[in-house]
């Protein structure tokens, strides 16, 4: 007995050498996508600016951005209009409304025919253009609107981002809304200071439509205006918001596997497609990564 036990022993004190843990990674499925701009009817945008004295600088900014959405959206519609109006609902100045027959020119100097504005209430303006009369005559009940802010000050009038997010909706309840800021954040790549402030509650009126604001400083901003909105987005590619176990990564088009055409590109962790994918079409990338 002593002897078996003894065997015993020894096997255990042998074995423990022997062992070792191997951890392995918890890995976990996560999906990004986005659903492609549809061809829509007809398409109004007004462009509230801030006219204040620190803007000046932004204005021709501006007016190329503008061109260049004119330009990306002619593929979705050809039955839009532009105007531009300042952020004081006391002196809106309307400018516009522009549409497919305007010049380029015509839009890059809107910003420019615009009054001086020494108030900073652009969601106080949007709403008192929307009761004037040159309002009723450039929004269309039947069409989508897209709306814009830009702005290098907070947003000052007594009317909150909730508040006017809600009201845009009523306004517009049949047809489509979008809005985009373009402020400063909180990590601007330009100084905050007196007459630069952080847009906060343009920021928040942008995560109530599920996106982020443009920061204003960057000055590459004007390229990325069509992208920023679900009414005019055009999209061939998809920006993983995880990194991926690559050889896990599908790509689907209204739930439809893509087993060829796209690929990874790890440097700026986006799945390209081949072709661009058809208005309204639903693309979802799915894909195994290293749990948090």
């Amino acid at each position: 007995m002593a002897t078996l036990f003894t065997i015993v022993c020894l096997f255990l004190l042998g074995c423990q050498g022997d062992y070792s843990v191997v951890e392995k990674n918890i890995l976990e499925a996560v999906s990004d996508s986005f659903v492609q701009a549809s061809k829509t009817g007809s398409l109004d945008i007004l462009v509230v600016l801030d006219t204040s004295g620190s803007m000046s600088d932004n204005f021709e900014t501006v007016g190329e951005g503008m061109q260049t959405l004119k330009s990306d959206i002619e593929s979705l519609t050809d039955d839009y209009r532009f105007a531009f109006i300042t952020g004081d609902p006391e002196r809106l100045g309307l400018q516009g409304p522009y549409d497919r027959n305007s010049t380029s020119i015509d839009l890059l100097m809107a910003p420019s025919l615009l009054p001086y504005a020494s108030k900073e209430e652009s969601f106080a303006a949007a709403y008192m253009f929307a009761q004037d009369q040159e309002g009723h005559l450039f929004f269309r009940s039947d069409a989508d609107l897209l709306m814009f802010f830009v702005s290098d000050e907070e947003e000052q009038s007594h009317v909150s981002a909730q508040m006017f997010y809600d009201w845009l909706h009523e306004f517009k309840s049949n047809a489509r809304v979008d809005s985009v800021s373009i402020v400063n954040l909180e990590e601007s790549e330009c100084d905050v200071g007196y007459g630069n402030t952080v847009g906060y509650k343009y920021m928040e009126l942008s995560s109530l439509f599920n996106k982020s604001a443009l920061d204003i400083c960057n000055k590459e901003w004007s390229t990325w205006v069509s992208e920023s909105s679900f009414l005019t987005m055009l999209k061939d590619y998809v920006t993983l918001t995880r990194e991926p176990d690559v050889d896990s990564i599908k790509v689907y088009v209204d739930g439809e596997e893509i087993k060829h055409g796209w690929f990874y590109h790890e440097g700026s962790n986006t799945v390209y497609l081949d072709t661009m994918p058809d208005y309204g079409s639903y693309v979802v990338a799915t894909y195994l990564t290293e749990e948090k």
